[in-house]
């Protein structure tokens, strides 16, 4: 028995010494920087990418990574996890269109940072909430990531229509007060977005672990990215938050990202709704301690 736990520790610590150089190849020699993640995430990634291109292990992508321009791309894309879905959490939408929206009408421009675009299915369901309530004529809708091939996805608008009655549902659900089909044309297997709904927005790379604040935003949108983050990078996205909204201003987490109140790292928020992840940045800034 002793024997086999140490050779299953040897496995692990070979592992992630194997992880430890990919991630390393891909920071050094391509500038993308996964490092801070998670490691258990990031692992999970790696797994999934090595099924992919057919490695038996980690270390294998060694090489392509710095050699294959190609399949490095591949990788660094593959590190991305694009799960989404047009009004996903219903329940949140709908609080987000008849509390928080509402109130940001008393700003006579609104900027609204959403990251992690994944495919565009969050871009444009916020792009609907903002045409229903009449704010996307004086809106902008920044949307970033670090990850080029998915904003030229999300850009593009379209998705398999084989999803459309799923989320049929979830807009409904969410408070949705038109027919969701009048946001889309149907062409062969695929919807795509209307062009009403692309005018608030803009598309723009910006990578959480290493680029700084660019706009003043009342609202940032950050479902389920900082969840694969390591605690230092989940803090220097807050950090990054806070500094980027205006006083008064909103953040929405996802629905799994209760990690960061146990970490103490919202102490700079007001909470809003606990189980849907909604935070306000405070009208007056608090005083320091000791100050």
């Amino acid at each position: 028995m002793a024997d086999l736990t140490r050779r299953l520790a040897s496995r692990n610590e070979i592992e992630d010494v194997e992880v430890s150089l990919v991630l390393t190849a891909l920071a050094q020699r391509w500038g993308y920087d996964f490092t801070g993640y998670a490691p258990s995430a990031v692992k999970r990634r790696l797994a999934r990418i090595c099924e992919a291109h057919g490695a038996a292990r980690a270390l294998d992508l060694l090489a392509p990574i710095l050699a294959d321009e190609r399949i490095a791309w591949s990788i660094i894309h593959g590190m991305s996890v694009p799960t989404s879905e047009f009004f996903r959490d219903p329940e949140v939408w709908r609080y987000l269109r008849e509390t928080i929206i509402f109130q940001l009408e008393s700003f006579p421009r609104v900027n609204i940072w959403q990251i992690g675009c994944g495919r565009g299915e969050e871009t444009y369901s916020l792009a609907i909430l903002l045409h229903e309530l009449d704010l996307a004529a004086r809106a902008r809708l920044i949307v970033t990531d670090f990850n080029a091939e998915l904003l030229a996805a999300a850009r593009a608008g379209a998705w398999p229509k084989s999803e459309l009655d799923a989320w049929r549902r979830n807009y409904l659900a969410g408070g949705g007060v038109g027919e969701f089909d009048e946001y889309f044309t149907i062409c062969g297997d695929q919807i795509i977005a209307a062009d009403r709904l692309r005018r608030p927005i803009e598309f723009a790379q910006h990578n959480l672990v290493t680029d700084d604040v660019f706009l003043e935003a009342q609202l940032i949108v950050c479902r389920n990215v900082l969840i694969y983050f390591g605690v230092p990078l989940q803090e220097r996205g807050l950090d990054l938050f806070g500094r980027s909204l205006q006083r008064g201003g909103y953040l929405l987490l996802g629905r799994s990202e209760a990690i960061f109140e146990s970490a103490g790292t919202l102490d700079d928020f007001d909470v809003v709704h606990d189980s849907y992840r909604i935070y306000r940045k405070p009208v007056r800034a608090r005083p320091r301690v000791g100050v």
